[in-house]
């Protein structure tokens, strides 16, 4: 969260711009559902959709947005006191892996689709799996965790913002902003099929 503080100037917490990232997320997890939707009708959607969904949660979301919690955030709140191999973080870590193995798992059932072996029955699976993960993850991190590191973190929140635009850098080689415009190609074309 942006605070004005009257005379200082602006203050960002130290999960706002993950806070951000989750705004983006969640309008990809909803074109997901959409997909998802049309998937189940049997309508003909195009697999470069799908695997642009794809791409932009293994690049954005994990990549990304999870390298600024598991390199940043996760590292600052161990030493301000939580502990990584149990609670928060630990619950944390154990969904971005589990997001990592559905995401394999929908790129397989794909790949057997269109070698013909399979019908997108796996693929829809895996979006529905994936969507709930998300769904819960981001509820999590916005209503408990983030609000517990805005709290025990505030004094260190310039240096977690300069954290995650370093990780942003070199992760994403300054692509952040191709995949914000992936998202809003995403929602157009998947709109376009309702």
């Amino acid at each position: 969260m942006n605070i004005k503080i009257s005379g200082i100037g602006w203050y960002m917490s130290a999960t706002y711009e993950l806070r951000r990232d989750h705004e983006v997320i969640m309008q990809v997890l909803n074109a997901m559902d959409t997909l998802r939707m049309l998937l189940r009708q049997g309508k003909d959607v195009p697999l470069e959709v799908i695997y642009d969904t794809i791409d932009f949660a293994k690049n954005f979301t994990d990549r990304c947005h999870h390298g600024k919690e598991e390199d940043v955030l996760f590292p600052a709140l161990n030493a301000a006191g939580m502990p990584k191999d149990e609670g928060p973080i630990a619950v944390m870590l154990r969904e971005h892996r589990q997001g990592r193995e559905i995401l394999a798992k929908i790129e397989d059932a794909l790949t057997r689709h269109k070698q013909g072996s399979s019908s997108l029955d796996g693929v829809i699976a895996g979006i529905e799996e994936y969507i709930m993960l998300m769904q819960h993850h981001i509820f999590k991190e916005n209503n408990i965790l983030f609000n517990i590191a805005d709290m025990l973190l505030s004094s260190k929140s310039n240096e977690l913002n300069k954290g995650y635009e370093r990780v942003e850098h070199e992760v994403m080689h300054d692509k952040h902003g191709h995949y914000k415009e992936m998202v809003e190609s995403i929602v157009e074309r998947i709109d376009a099929m309702k």
